[in-house]
């Protein structure tokens, strides 16, 4: 009787050793899953911004903006370990803006590209963790500052409303010819461009 009480007992403490061998391994997955998907939301958090950085560099060298760009690479430190997760984020760049007011005066030269990011976290083994996405928008220009991150829900400039403002600066334009002033936010370089070369850009 004493022999199958002690297996009874064992039996017993056996299984909430395993219960909580579970539970442990249940919570470090959480854990896991957790820090996956908060290394994804960071990366794709810095993204626009460092996309923003380069585009405005190719656009102040000269080279194409819509060139194909390089995953962004990005680790996150756990613990002992300096990079327990990597997050890879690949950039597709897209000319946008047919539905916009855009300023197309050749001294600004205004468009926007349409910035989609992908990014995949994988942990210390190369085994995905988390994938998460996310769409950008930046406004270009031919003079500084060459790009500005217009956010992931911008107008696009399409034209102010009674409901809600648009993207655009209302200002006054003088006609050199005869001195009247026009209001309006867009103007183009054939028809309101004056003869003799305009002041640059402000810096």
């Amino acid at each position: 009787m004493t022999i199958l009480r002690a297996l009874f007992f064992a039996a017993i403490a056996s299984a909430i050793a395993q219960g909580f061998a579970v539970l442990a391994l249940a919570l470090a997955r959480s854990e896991s899953l957790h820090a996956a998907h908060a290394a994804a939301r960071d990366a794709l958090g810095a993204a626009p911004v460092l996309v923003q950085e380069a585009i405005a560099a190719r656009i102040a060298g000269g080279s194409d903006p819509l060139a194909p760009m390089s995953p962004i690479e990005r680790c996150t430190t756990i613990g002992a370990a300096p990079c327990a997760l990597r997050a890879t984020t690949t950039v597709a760049l897209r000319s946008t803006g047919s539905e916009s007011i855009l300023q197309q005066n050749a001294l600004v030269g205004e468009a926007r590209i349409l910035v989609s990011l992908r990014s995949v976290v994988t942990d210390a083994a190369g085994t995905t963790a988390a994938i998460a996405t996310r769409s950008a928008l930046l406004r270009t220009f031919a003079q500084p500052p060459y790009a500005t991150y217009e956010g992931d829900d911008e107008s696009g400039g399409i034209s102010p409303s009674s409901l809600a403002p648009g993207t655009l600066v209302d200002v006054l334009y003088r006609d050199l010819r005869n001195g009247a002033s026009i209001p309006g936010n867009v103007w183009s370089t054939p028809t309101n461009m004056p003869s003799s070369p305009p002041s640059p850009w402000p810096q």
